[in-house]
């Protein structure tokens, strides 16, 4: 026997961010994808949820590109911000060539809960 719940999502609370991994190579090469969620107060993906969302990456990294899998966009992918398209976005970091240390990162939206995740970029 299997069972499965199904939620309905509330209203959009808050953002999170789930790095591909947390650590990068500062060879000016190397990226982390960062996987961005539109949330309600429990958790769970607002699949309707469209928020503009800007990004702001300090430290030994730098934006590369944002994107959303909106094949119908026209927004440029260089940029530092990016409306979230089925409750969802894409950050890409890029590790500073020559410069180890922390990259922090963090992303806003009107009317949201910030969220922020560190990745540390090594030689």
């Amino acid at each position: 026997m299997a069972s499965d719940e199904v939620h309905t999502a509330g209203k959009p609370a808050s953002i999170r961010l789930i790095p591909d991994r947390a650590q990068i190579h500062a060879d000016g090469q190397d990226l982390s994808f960062i996987t961005v969620r539109i949330e309600d107060k429990d958790g769970n993906l607002c699949p309707l949820a469209d928020n503009l969302v800007r990004f702001r990456v300090e430290g030994a990294g730098k934006i590369e590109a944002v994107d959303n899998g909106n094949a119908a966009s026209v927004e440029s992918f260089q940029a530092d911000h990016r409306k979230a398209f089925s409750g969802l976005a894409l950050l890409i970091v890029r590790a500073q060539s020559g410069q180890a240390g922390p990259i922090q990162v963090r992303a806003t939206s009107d009317g949201l809960q910030a969220a922020s995740v560190d990745l540390t970029a090594a030689q």
